[in-house]
C-alpha cells in the first residue's frame, strides 16, 4: 500500500511540473511577440539573406526542373520511334 501512495504522489508531482511548464512555455511565447516589431536594420538584413538563399537555389532548381523535362520528353520521343519501327520490321 505504501508503494501505491508513493506512486501516486510521483505522478501528481509530475503532473504539477508538466502544467508549470505549459504555463512558463505559453507566457514565454507570448512575450516574443512583444520583443521585436521588425523595425530594426538587423530585420532587413535577415530578411535579405533569406531572400538571397531563395534567389540562389532557383537557379539549380531550374535546371533540375529543365533536366526532369527533357528526360520526361525523351520518354516520349522514345516511344514513338518504337512505334514507327514496329511496322517496318513486320
Amino acid at each position: 500500500m505504501n508503494a501505491f501512495s508513493n506512486n501516486r504522489a510521483a505522478g501528481k508531482i509530475v503532473s504539477g511540473v508538466i502544467v508549470a511548464l505549459v504555463l512558463v512555455g505559453t507566457l514565454f511565447v507570448s512575450s516574443i511577440a512583444d520583443v521585436s516589431r521588425g523595425e530594426g536594420i538587423l530585420a532587413d538584413l535577415f530578411i535579405g539573406f533569406v531572400g538571397a538563399i531563395i534567389a540562389i537555389q532557383l537557379i539549380p532548381g531550374l535546371v533540375l526542373f529543365g533536366a526532369m523535362v527533357k528526360g520526361v520528353c525523351s520518354l516520349f520521343r522514345k516511344e514513338k520511334e518504337l512505334q514507327v519501327e514496329t511496322p517496318e520490321s513486320e
